[in-house]
């Protein structure tokens, strides 16, 4: 059914709200709000202001699924180092629970991240018992990657070195060879 809202008022909700929380909706003359969720947002491309919103009814007793943020908590003692960066992989998971009990956002722990090229799932998020993530338990949400000292690149490019150095001495050894086995027969 369609439904007109005013626009501030509309942004004022979404912003305190989003798409993980319910909604109350004063329809025509109901003196009762109905429960209902967020569904999808169109903005305009340019000035961003909400052009259309889908809202789902929502039965209060019956689970429902939908998304939520991942939020990132805490700090990572390899990263407060500056020996990695983080990447923010993973935005949002799937849930399915009842409408009270969808929460408003999901977090993961960054002081686990203690070693570079560590990764965090969506295994390692904190989630109240009473839902279920339906995202794949092993999809990345973050991970550190170790930055290279200036050094340690010019001593992995030594190395580099000295293996093209040495894999040119064993070619030339061997062509010598065969060129010397040519002259003897």
């Amino acid at each position: 059914m369609p439904v007109q809202i005013e626009q501030k008022e509309l942004a004022d909700v979404y912003r305190e709200v989003g798409t993980s929380a319910l909604v109350g909706l004063l329809i025509g003359r109901r003196k009762k709000a109905q429960p209902a969720i967020i569904r999808e947002i169109q903005r305009h491309p340019v000035s961003l202001d909400i052009l259309h919103i889908d809202l789902e009814l929502v039965d209060m007793s019956r689970p429902l699924t939908t998304h939520v943020p991942v939020i990132l908590k805490g700090k990572s003692p390899i990263i407060e180092q500056s020996e990695s960066v983080l990447t923010h992989g993973l935005t949002e998971v799937e849930i399915r629970c009842l409408p009270t009990d969808v929460p408003a956002q999901l977090e993961v722990d960054l002081t686990i991240l203690v070693d570079a090229d560590q990764t965090l799932h969506v295994s390692d998020l904190m989630v109240p018992p009473e839902v279920e993530v339906l995202t794949d338990p092993e999809t990345v949400v973050a991970y550190t990657t170790s930055l290279r000292q200036p050094e340690e690149e010019e001593e992995l490019l030594a190395e580099a070195e000295a293996e093209l150095l040495e894999g040119e001495e064993v070619d030339r050894e061997e062509g010598e060879e065969e060129s010397a086995e040519e002259v003897e027969e």
